[in-house]
């Protein structure tokens, strides 16, 4: 509450300065749809230019990007330019050790996929220190349960031999409800455009491939053989003790659809000592960038 009123304050510090020589147009228009007519009458308001936002948008501290995008459509769209996280990278990020190279400022002036490099960029440092200072705005960093992750669909499966363990990763994605739409008109009007795309693909500074994916890794004492389940959904999740209460049996059912009722292959893994499921933002995600993450950031004895 406090963080919030220390906003206002700053916010209508740089209104007041900015009203003595800038000219506001009142009046603007309230969002109604299309079939409305244009005798719609206006609701009263200020519309401050975008430049304001852009100022404002300097004092916003990584954690509280979201509220700030939530104020209005001009607050919105200063969060999806280059400039602002070019600014949000260049105040926060601090050297660390093992940063992987396309997170290193020399390669952050790139624009393709800019908001997630600098994301995850502060999560090597940033939010690592807020979380050790138990900050409410970072409780989502807390650690999720399996369950949490039925009814996605696994695109990669693979394992890795520690020196004590083994780990065994499973990358979900998220199930898009947007129904698709390949009809030949749209086909052909996107061969069309395709170097169009392409140099707005080089711009775009949204950009994430692993958009809407979680990795859960499975760390065990003994290798176990596991059925392929790539392109299948989970279905269920189930975890049990083990005789003598040390370790757990992992239990994960895969299936062609989103209804349990139709369980296809079941993966079940025996000796677990720990799982972590992974965010893309996560330090420990297997980005094709940080491959060897888990080895020189994580020692067997975890």
């Amino acid at each position: 509450m406090k963080q919030i009123k220390a906003y206002y304050k700053i916010i209508k510090e740089i209104l007041t300065k900015v009203k003595s020589f800038t000219n506001i147009r009142k009046g603007r228009r309230k969002w109604r749809p299309l079939s409305q007519t244009d005798n719609t009458k206006e609701k009263d308001g200020i519309d401050y230019p975008l430049d304001i936002w852009f100022i404002i948008s300097e004092y916003i501290p990584p954690e509280t990007v979201g509220k700030f995008a939530r104020i209005c459509k001009s607050s919105y769209y200063v969060t999806t330019t280059a400039k602002f996280w070019f600014h949000l990278y260049k105040v926060y990020h601090k050297y660390v050790p093992d940063l992987p190279e396309r997170l290193q400022p020399e390669c952050m002036m790139r624009q393709h996929g800019l908001r997630a490099c600098v994301i995850r960029a502060l999560h090597y440092n940033y939010f690592t220190w807020l979380l050790q200072r138990e900050i409410d705005d970072v409780s989502y960093l807390r650690q999720e349960e399996p369950h949490s992750l039925v009814k996605r669909k696994c695109t990669h499966m693979w394992h890795k031999e520690g020196k004590i363990r083994w780990y065994f990763f499973f990358k979900l994605k998220e199930i898009s409800n947007a129904p698709k739409n390949n009809s030949p008109l749209k086909e052909s009007k996107k061969c069309n455009s395709e170097k169009t795309e392409f140099i707005e693909m080089l711009e775009d500074v949204a950009m994430n491939s692993d958009n809407g994916c979680k990795v859960l890794r499975v760390t065990c004492l003994k290798y176990c053989m596991l059925p392929p389940v790539i392109g299948l959904i989970l279905q269920t999740v189930s975890m049990s003790l083990m005789p003598g209460y040390r370790k757990y049996r992992l239990l994960l059912g895969f299936g062609t659809s989103v209804i349990p009722s139709t369980l296809t292959n079941e993966v079940i893994l025996s000796d677990v000592t720990g799982y972590r499921i992974l965010d893309w933002w996560d330090p420990y995600y297997p980005h094709h960038d940080a491959v060897y993450t888990i080895d020189f950031r994580q020692s067997d004895s975890d």
